[in-house]
């Protein structure tokens, strides 16, 4: 059996239990076909100039962090880079038979570099929307160059959708030649389809999200308020948390929809589950996503989606099927896409939707994509 080293810079820690939780999903799979370990690396804020902490989750996880008040990027790159050659050189690396990166950026910062001292395959898991904005950064950014460069040295690379791939060649204006798409996998214990489910008389919508401005959510409650109460009574359940937050909050006080619109705050993973076995429809608002795991989640639970056409959501999602697509993200196409749901509910046939969802998300199909992958792409010449 192949050994494979995961090394993440995202996974739950003690500051954000919700952080990378689709990494720990990815890896808890990928140890049903492979030996595996994963450690957690991560340069982050700190109140001193240097502060070491080591973390040890599991038999088969483990974290290392490096705490600085430094705030200079290429030198928490360096950080990052050094502490991840410790790392590498305390796990006994040379026993693996891959190097399994979730997430490039900081740790592949100096691939280049170090590759030459460990000589041993890699292969990149790539979730980030950060590609998709360039980053954020102008083009004249010397951070910019370094991140663009992890994408230039041919590795193999695993995205979610085939927009986050788009997004990473335009990014770093290289072809990707050793690539694949595996979506996220969705948790079947939790998220399927309940035959016994009992939903109000009244319509829930529901949204949970880590709440940001990319998310977007106004132009829904805007359109909300318009809603004519003669179609039927609705009530949108809103989890998650975020910067957004409070802001939805008084948005939402101003609209006098506190009767219509709850919060319910952050909710586990059967928690969510539940709401979704209960809600009419999934609402969704943001810009953009690489994938969306609470839309396939959704999805999973055979509730339907309603939101923009997102290129990434669209990959999976059928238009009119199991998807009401709003055309523009504004109050007037909300308010009218909403309504049409509203007056046409029984149209979506939800354990349909979640058969199909089922297929598309489920371990044993997600396992086997990455079989294919390792054993043709990064062991094709052994």
């Amino acid at each position: 059996m192949k050994k494979v080293l995961h090394i993440t810079n995202w996974y739950p820690n003690e500051w954000n239990l919700f952080e990378g939780v689709f990494v720990k999903e990815q890896f808890k799979l990928f140890s049903q076909s492979f030996e595996t370990k994963l450690i957690n690396i991560q340069v982050r804020d700190g109140k001193s100039f240097f502060r070491f902490k080591h973390v040890k989750y599991s038999e088969d996880e483990e974290a290392y962090f490096l705490l600085t008040k430094i705030r200079s990027s290429k030198i928490r790159e360096l950080f990052s880079s050094l502490l991840l050659i410790f790392v590498l050189l305390k796990s006994g690396y040379r026993k693996y038979d891959l190097l399994h990166f979730h997430i490039a950026y900081p740790l592949l910062v100096f691939y280049n570099i170090w590759k030459k001292i460990i000589r041993i395959p890699i292969v990149i898991s790539e979730h980030w929307s950060a590609y998709h904005y360039n980053f954020y950064l102008t083009e004249s950014t010397e951070k910019l160059k370094r991140v663009k460069g992890i994408f230039k040295q041919n590795i193999p690379i695993i995205t979610v959708s085939k927009a986050l791939l788009s997004d990473i060649e335009k990014f770093s204006n290289t072809q990707q030649h050793q690539s694949v798409i595996i979506p996220n996998v969705i948790d079947s214990e939790y998220f399927r389809y309940k035959e016994s489910e009992n939903r109000s008389n009244k319509i829930v919508f529901l949204m949970v999200n880590v709440w940001r401005k990319i998310k977007n959510p106004f132009p829904i409650f805007d359109a909300l308020s318009n809603i004519n109460s003669e179609i039927g009574d609705f009530e949108l359940r809103i989890g998650g948390y975020g910067e957004l937050m409070e802001e939805m909050k008084q948005y939402v006080i101003s609209k006098k929809l506190e009767n219509k619109i709850k919060f319910l705050g952050k909710l586990e993973k059967e928690e969510i589950a539940i709401q979704l076995s209960g809600a009419h429809a999934y609402l969704f608002s943001s810009d953009y996503e690489t994938f969306s795991v609470a839309c396939a989640q959704a999805l999973s639970c055979g509730c339907p989606l309603i939101g923009p056409p997102l290129p990434a959501i669209l990959e999976y999602a059928q238009p009119d099927k199991d998807i009401l697509l709003v055309s523009e993200n504004d109050e007037k196409e909300w308010q009218e896409t909403i309504t049409r749901f509203m007056m046409n509910i029984s149209k979506f046939k939800r354990s349909h939707i979640a058969k199909e969802a089922s297929r598309k998300f489920s371990s044993e199909n997600i396992q086997t994509l990455y079989e294919t992958f390792i054993d043709k792409t990064i062991y094709k010449n052994d």
